[in-house]
């Protein structure tokens, strides 16, 4: 979405500039300069002043944009620079614009060391972290709002001062290449690097932000330092700060942290024009290590930006491609069942002519019958106009996308920001709604017509798998209530919030179940009867619910998890009445057609075996099928082939009317509401749900104890391996251990401590990442700790990991770690509820696991109360016991040559049987 300042905006500001300056450089009458007075050189220009926002080009060059946001308690500060993988001139390739923000972030400075910087880090609560893309690096920290100052002048140093040590550099550099080799097998990155380069033979766009490993090896540090010198120059930089602050002061602390920010010549780079494609391009890759279904790009060569289309041209990508109720989606996955998914986006980059682009997955043997129905469905639009409500629905869509993405303080002031960086105005993206209101069903045909040509069509294929041949101005803000919880006659407890902050209402049913309610036989049961519960009602068709949502912006999801399942949607408040309407229906009356249960089947079968394809949830499933002896965690969600393959209509109709009941469940409606109107639908729609039969979790039988070390291994076609050790667990409803867990798991996983698991293993560079954490449940889970790694090191990484955890259950804390980690917690939990959906799900949980909705405003005292020797009691507690060893490797051999680990087996190829 997003564009640039228009041709006539730029005459007009230079215009303006140049008379100002101009009116400055006139003859004067020669005066003797006062301390009092300022040199024109030394001076700042307002863009921006308004009561809640000033932008303002500061006296050394550097762009500052200042945002209150008084919403929530929390503030967001954000430094970018137009330093991206486009603009490494003679460095194309290497990725310096990514190692170089490795380096940066929390790095050594002038005044810090790397050690300090992660305590300040830790001490303020910090949610920090760092991206690069092709035209940009950002740093961003959100913190609670009294730290904001702290976070600011944190930023600067690591801006102004940083040192770069050689050992810093050593460490990154090996990190980054591990980084791009575990990146090898993610189809979905090699899906978008291979895309680039079919798209740019001669715009440096097509390289990969990360670069390429033989070329980053070459990179020196002294190369990086001279990086920072042409590129890290305040003309080449934004510094946004937004949220809960006071702008004119926060203003005067920028120019105070960023003042030795010294103003330096800025480096002109001229980027190629990319040749137009006048034939078609096509590129068919293997990935030998892909799982599951063939991933397909096709994509049109498009516009800039700044082209006037660019409204016109993403209307008709959002009816083509945009939710279960655009055109592609109907025709190729619904109707014909050509596709597994299906999406298509209009790209426009500023500093390149983009691309309309249409992806999806599917079987192999399909991909030319889909090239066929995809164009097809492009005729058409090209012959026909599309109607008033596809029309209206995209436009809206748009709209909305555009509000849920701008509710906390970091998108806000993201969005301002990014605008500005490629448009040249902080509130570009608001026009650019506007604008989109004005297109016509004439233009969104025009641009089908104009732009998607034969002749210049891009098609890259990925597969695990050689293809066989074939041929081819605002409103006040409503005021915000407290928590109302209501019980309905047949139990159901009901939790009412207004929060009128942005006009959206947010609806969450969570009911008690999941995973808990599964057998071996039936697993997956929950998940299937869930999604199916949106494919249709007693009164409503799938197409019906797809197109109201669709219609209105809005969101409906259904999913299950390992202790409840849930139903949630997301709408603006003037439609809430109808969307409640069905949203009560998905959750009281749903038919599960046959119909649909054979594509839903269909749609999970195939997502099953793709789990082989990514590092986290292959790890995840291997862990707990081995880690669990007769506990119901074992198993995932999703299901096995087996076990969803045998699942009927009849027992999707059984499990409903058993589980989903009142005495299981917490209803909440949080936003923009009238409190009173609200309870009025909920009583009407939600007194018919049963009362049903309370959840007993004594049910389960305990998990027999295990006598000494488990080791097993996985084989994986994946290059790499995934390390899990892990020891029994507590329960959610443990609270005296609850609260000093969550301490110290923050002390021995955290990414910002240097002494512990991420900070001893990547620094050794023996991982690209490692964490530590603890799951709970209503039954026992566990404390684990897991690495991503080269297969050659897992035996060090094993041994690492095993020793830190061994210090751990010895006790060998210091009081400083206590404090940085509680103050880490506590800020941790305040940055994760800044929407209404966050902050329902946590009341709605809380009440449902009995603490009562409130619980999670004593979460701050309960920290606070952790002392030392609860830490050291509950490591010992729970990390003295044997441990479970798994691993997924590449290599298992390397596991075997000095000991024959408890199991190993050869790479799954049917995933779930």
């Amino acid at each position: 979405m997003k564009n640039s300042l228009t041709y006539k905006y730029l005459l007009v500001m230079l215009f303006v500039l140049g008379g100002w300056a101009s009116a400055q450089e006139k003859p004067q009458k020669p005066q003797t300069q006062t301390k009092a007075e300022v040199p024109w050189t030394a001076r700042s220009f307002r863009l921006v002043d308004r009561p809640d926002e000033i932008v303002e080009v500061l006296p050394n060059g550097m762009v500052a944009i200042v945002k209150e946001n008084h919403t929530t308690p929390v503030a967001a500060v954000r430094f970018y620079v137009k330093a991206g993988s486009i603009y490494e001139q003679d460095y194309l390739g290497a990725g310096l614009s990514h190692i170089f923000e490795h380096l940066l972030v929390r790095g050594a400075t002038e005044t810090r060391s790397e050690e300090e910087s992660i305590k300040i880090l830790q001490q303020i609560g910090a949610d920090w972290n760092a991206y690069t893309s092709k035209d940009q690096t950002c740093y961003h920290l959100t913190v609670p709002a009294q730290h904001v100052g702290k976070a600011l002048n944190l930023l600067a140093d690591w801006v102004t001062r940083p040192t770069f040590p050689a050992d810093a550099f050593d460490r990154e550099w090996g990190v980054v290449q591990r980084e791009q080799e575990m990146g090898a097998d993610n189809p979905d990155r090699q899906l978008y690097y291979l895309f680039d380069e079919l798209r740019y033979k001669v715009h440096p766009g097509r390289y990969p932000v990360i670069g390429y490993q033989s070329v980053l090896q070459q990179v020196t540090r002294q190369e990086i330092l001279d990086y920072y010198r042409r590129m890290y120059v305040p003309d080449n930089s934004i510094i946004a700060v937004g949220g809960d602050i006071n702008a004119v002061e926060m203003l005067n602390v920028i120019r105070k942290e960023f003042a030795d920010f010294t103003r330096r010549a800025k480096t002109n780079i001229v980027l190629p024009d990319e040749p137009e494609i006048t034939a078609p391009r096509e590129m068919v890759k293997v990935l030998p290590s892909m799982q599951g279904p063939a991933k397909m790009m096709i994509g049109f060569p498009s516009i800039k930006l700044q082209h006037g289309d660019l409204y016109s041209l993403d209307v008709l990508a959002a009816i083509m491609g945009s939710g279960e109720s655009s055109r592609f989606y109907r025709s190729l996955r619904e109707d014909q069942q050509l596709v597994f998914s299906v999406y298509a986006y209009n790209n426009t980059p500023h500093w390149a002519c983009g691309t309309f682009t249409i992806v999806c997955e599917l079987a192999p043997e399909k991909i030319t019958e889909t090239r066929n129905a995809v164009w097809r469905e492009i005729e058409r639009i090209r012959e026909q106009p599309v109607s008033p409500e596809e029309l209206a629905r995209a436009k809206r869509r748009l709209q909305v996308s555009h509000i849920r993405s701008n509710q906390t303080a970091s998108q806000q002031i993201s969005t301002m920001a990014e605008d500005y960086l490629s448009a040249g105005e902080t509130h570009f993206s608001d026009h650019y709604v506007e604008n989109i209101q004005h297109v016509t069903a004439k233009q969104v045909r025009g641009m089908a017509q104009k732009y998607l040509q034969a002749e210049k069509q891009l098609t890259l294929t990925l597969t695990g798998q050689p293809l066989a041949q074939t041929t081819q101005t605002k409103a006040d803000v409503p005021a915000e209530s407290a928590v109302k919880k209501i019980v309905l006659d047949n139990g159901l407890r009901v939790l009412l919030k207004r929060n009128g902050a942005v006009p959206l209402v947010n609806i969450q049913l969570y009911v008690l179940g999941g995973l808990l309610d599964e057998t071996d036989q039936d697993n997956g049961l929950t998940n299937l009867m869930t999604q199916l519960s949106v494919k249709g009602t007693t009164n409503y068709t799938a197409e019906q619910i797809i197109d109201y949502f669709d219609s209105i912006g809005g969101t409906i999801e259904t999913a299950a998890g390992d202790n409840t399942y849930f139903y949630t949607a997301e709408v603006m408040g003037v439609d809430l009445a109808k969307a409640f309407e069905i949203f009560s229906e998905i959750v009281l009356e749903p038919t599960f057609p046959e119909d649909e249960l054979a594509k839903l089947k269909q749609q999970i079968l195939v997502a099953i075996p793709q789990i082989e394809n990514y590092w986290s949830s292959l790890g995840n499933r291997f862990f707990r099928s081995k880690f669990f002896l007769d506990n119901p965690y074992r198993r995932i969600s999703l299901g096995t082939t087996p076990s969803v393959t045998a699942i009927t209509c009849p027992q999707l109709h059984s499990f409903h009317k058993n589980h989903t009941v009142a005495s299981r469940a917490v209803l909440t409606v949080f936003g923009d509401i009238d409190l009173a109107v609200a309870e009025n639908m909920v009583r009407q729609r939600f007194a018919a749900l049963p009362k049903g039969e309370p959840f007993d979790p004594g049910k389960f039988k305990p998990e027999p104890a295990v006598e000494g070390d488990r080791q097993f291994v996985e084989a994986t076609t994946m290059n790499g391996a995934m390390v899990y050790v892990g020891f029994p667990g507590m329960k959610l409803t443990d609270i005296q251990d609850r609260y000093p867990m969550e301490v110290l798991t923050e002390i021995i996983g955290s990414t910002s401590s240097s002494d512990w698991l991420f900070g001893k293993l990547r620094g050794a560079q023996l991982v690209y990442y490692a964490r530590g954490f603890s799951f709970a449940g209503l039954l026992p889970g566990y404390i684990a700790a897991n690495a991503q790694c080269e297969a050659e090191k897992v035996p060090q990484v094993i041994q690492v990991i095993r020793e830190l955890l061994a210090k751990a259950a010895k006790g060998q804390f210091t009081e400083e770690e206590l404090a940085r980690a509680k103050s880490s917690c506590i800020n941790a939990e305040t940055l994760s509820r800044q929407t209404n959906a966050a902050t329902a799900m946590t009341a709605a949980l809380d009440e449902l696991y009995g603490f009562g909705y409130d619980w999670s405003k004593g979460y701050a005292d309960r920290i606070l109360a952790v002392t030392l020797a609860d830490l050291q009691s509950i490591a010992r507690k729970y990390l003295s016991v044997p441990a479970t060893i798994t691993v997924n490797t590449s290599k298992p051999e390397i596991l075997n040559k000095d000991k024959k680990p408890a199991e190993t087996k050869t790479p799954n190829k049917n995933n779930g049987k």
